[in-house]
């Protein structure tokens, strides 16, 4: 514990002055400061005491502070009981404690059995903490049990002769500034160990008393400014009621003892407070534990409270608070019981319909079968609530069929059909009760009877065998089932705040995520989760991509992502689609100049060398040149022609000197009609073929040769033509 500013702050320490200097000795001392201080020059004197004690900080303001406390002779004596006073062994003991040797100090100051003697021993015990010697030596010197004239020497001492003072008085005083540091409990246990006099211990106690009780008043005052209808605000009201007066009222108890009637007023007071906030609270809250908050602090209420009347009123609310409780369904299965009364309050709003009936068991059946999963099909709240729903049911279902069948034109209602159509739904109804749980004595007895009374009077008009389907599953089940986007918004429908609402909300953000393949599903993405954790620019460049079906397209994306994913891919995409619209030669020689590295390179150099070849060869029309092309290019894209150029019949061609004559094309057809059928006709042209190009080679110049073969070429071409008809 620090020393008590009683002591670092004092007055007497901060003006360089013993408690019982002379006025003109103060004056020497502020005139001293004043200059040094104008000047921005640090001031010591001998009494700081800087080693033993937090530096003295000195100001014009602090002075002048410390000069106008102690201007009237009530407040010197206030300050002088915490600060040295001169005599004798003053000097001598002050050189011991700057040394800090407060032992030899102390033996100093008790060589003179004076008020002094007292009053210099407290403070150095105060220096050290000591409070308990402090309050014994100061006491001493108050109350002077042995009557040695110590006060009235002090008085003296600090106020002059003209001035007096009450022993109660003093010690009153005394204490007072006390307390402004020393909580009164505490300072009374002090007392009550070092002090002399059982006045101060009564002094005390009241005071020890007196805060606690104004405390708590305090706190009572807080709780009753909250508004009524502000239920959150009441619990809070109460919760810091109690809360914050419990060290108080056994501060109170302890002091004044429980059967006190100032105690069982203060107790009671705040019991009534307390309640009241609970009331407050319950009667203005929806909240699902409000049983349980109220519950909490009332129970506190009846603990302390001790008169009969309000004992009595808070017991009454603690009753009334039990039975309500073992009205609540389980904690964990609170949100589906809230949800299953919010259907049932829109029910009972509904006409005595049976169509309404079967609304309700398909509506509440999801948050039923969750209360199942959770406490299982036995559980006593689960049987009594589903009971509930059936019995509600059946209401609806009796009241209309009976309805249909007191009506006085019963005949003309099964002649226009109407009662068929409520016995169906009546019995349709039935058959989704009959999958509902039920308590059994409810199953056994009202609900058995009327099932079986309504099969009795509707199996003569409809089918009682026919089935429904009912989807039986709960939250979980329902939720652990969700695969699409769709299936999530119908959780969030029935549950919109059950136990998976966050985790469906991550799911649709990321099925969103995932079915994103245009830049606008994008845009619509980040503009609906502008925070979302998945990358949606990776995807929108994924997407960009994806859409790209043109060399433009392709080459915007490289435009838009010079480093993106997709570059490779995408300088891929053009050269193909680059090669892929080559249409003449001057288009595959534009790629090649283009993509001189492009993976259709190859295959556009050999298309144009190709073309040019073909091209020389068409020029000469020379049948090496067309046997070149087909060495050069055996699957070339004039192989077809080539290969015809090349099988051209030599000899006719000779003969006739054209390859296309008249005559050679009728020899032609000879070949390709005739002989190329057979077998013997094919091993001719092969034979042909391989020699006929020596034979031209040695008769070409023979003319009469060549007149003899055209001779006789000419008549097998008239032979063939008459035979071909």
């Amino acid at each position: 514990m620090p020393a008590l500013k009683l002591i670092t702050q004092n007055p007497f320490r901060i003006l360089g002055v013993y408690a019982n200097a002379r006025p003109a000795d103060i004056v020497s001392n502020c005139d001293d400061m004043e200059v040094c201080l104008s000047v921005n020059q640090s001031v010591s004197f001998d009494l700081d005491f800087n080693n033993l004690m937090p530096t003295v900080t000195r100001t014009q303001e602090t002075v002048a502070q410390a000069k106008s406390k102690i201007n009237l002779p009530k407040d010197k004596l206030k300050y002088a009981l915490f600060w040295f006073v001169k005599d004798s062994s003053s000097a001598h003991a002050m050189n011991y404690l700057k040394n800090g040797d407060f032992d030899n100090a102390d033996n100093v100051f008790e060589i003179e059995d004076a008020f002094s003697t007292r009053i210099n021993k407290a403070v150095v015990a105060m220096m050290q903490n000591d409070l308990g010697t402090a309050i014994a030596n100061i006491t001493e010197m108050i109350h002077d049990n042995d009557d040695l004239g110590l006060r009235d020497a002090f008085v003296k001492a600090i106020c002059g002769d003209a001035f007096s003072i009450s022993e109660e008085e003093l010690a009153h005083l005394f204490i007072d500034k006390l307390l402004e540091e020393i909580n009164a409990s505490d300072l009374m246990d002090l007392f009550q160990e070092f002090g002399v006099s059982e006045n101060d211990d009564d002094y005390l106690r009241e005071k020890a008393i007196a805060e606690p009780i104004s405390n708590i008043y305090a706190e009572i005052a807080k709780a009753k400014a909250v508004k009524r209808d502000d239920a959150n605000a009441n619990l809070r009201a109460g919760k810091a009621l109690m809360n914050n007066t419990k060290p108080d009222l056994a501060k109170v108890k302890d002091l004044l003892g429980a059967t006190d009637m100032k105690y069982q007023m203060l107790a009671d007071d705040l019991a009534e407070t307390i309640m009241q906030c609970g009331i407050y609270y319950y009667n203005n809250t929806d909240d699902d534990d409000s049983v349980e908050n109220t519950l909490t602090i009332q129970k506190y209420a009846c603990k302390i409270a001790v008169g009969k009347m309000c004992k009595d009123r808070c017991k009454e609310n603690l009753r009334i608070l039990e039975r309500k409780k073992e009205e609540l369904p389980p904690k964990e299965v609170r949100y589906y019981d809230k949800k299953i009364k919010e259907a049932l309050a829109t029910y009972m709003t509904q006409p005595n319909k049976i169509s309404y009936a079967i609304d309700l068991i398909k509506k509440v059946m999801p948050y039923l079968m969750s209360i199942k999963e959770m406490l299982g099909g036995n559980d006593t709240y689960y049987l009594r609530i589903s009971t509930k729903i059936v019995n509600m049911s059946l209401h609806n279902v009796i009241e209309e069929f009976n309805d249909i069948m007191n009506d006085d034109d019963i005949q003309l209602q099964i002649i226009l059909g109407k009662v068929t159509s409520v016995f169906e739904q009546a019995w349709k109804a039935t058959l989704y009760m009959d999958k509902l749980d039920m308590e059994p004595e409810f199953r056994s007895g009202r609900y058995n009877k009327n099932r079986s009374v309504l099969r009795d009077q509707v199996k003569q008009l409809i089918n009682v065998y026919q089935t429904v389907s009912l989807d039986m599953r709960g939250e979980t089940e329902i939720f652990e089932g969700c695969r699409t986007i769709t299936d999530f918004n119908n959780y969030s429908k029935l549950f919109p705040d059950g136990k998976y609402a966050s985790q469906v909300k991550g799911k649709i953000e990321k099925l969103e995520f995932d079915a994103c393949e245009t830049t606008q599903d994008c845009q619509a993405f980040s503009d609906k989760y502008p925070r979302s954790i998945y990358d949606i620019n990776a995807k929108w460049e994924e997407c960009y991509y994806n859409q790209c079906n043109s060399i433009s397209l392709y080459e915007g994306y490289l435009r838009y992502y010079p480093n993106g994913k997709y570059v490779s891919q995408a300088k891929a995409k053009i050269d193909k689609l680059s090669y892929e619209s080559c249409q003449t030669i001057s288009d595959y020689k534009a790629y090649m100049s283009k993509f001189p590295d492009g993976k259709y390179f190859s295959q556009a150099k050999n298309i144009v060398d190709d073309e040019e070849m073909w091209r020389r060869c068409t020029y000469s029309n020379n049948k090496d040149l067309y046997k070149k092309y087909l060495v050069k290019f055996p699957n070339g894209r004039h192989k077809t022609e080539a290969e015809q150029k090349v099988r051209s019949c030599y000899i006719a061609t000779m003969c006739y000197g054209n390859y296309d004559h008249p005559q050679v094309l009728v020899l032609r057809d000879f070949r390709d009609s005739v002989l190329l059928h057979h077998s013997w006709g094919q091993e001719f042209v092969r034979f042909y073929y391989r020699n006929s190009p020596n034979w031209v080679e040695h008769l070409k110049d023979k003319q009469l040769i060549n007149k003899a073969i055209r001779a006789i070429l000419d008549k097998f071409i008239i032979l063939y033509k008459y035979v071909k008809k």
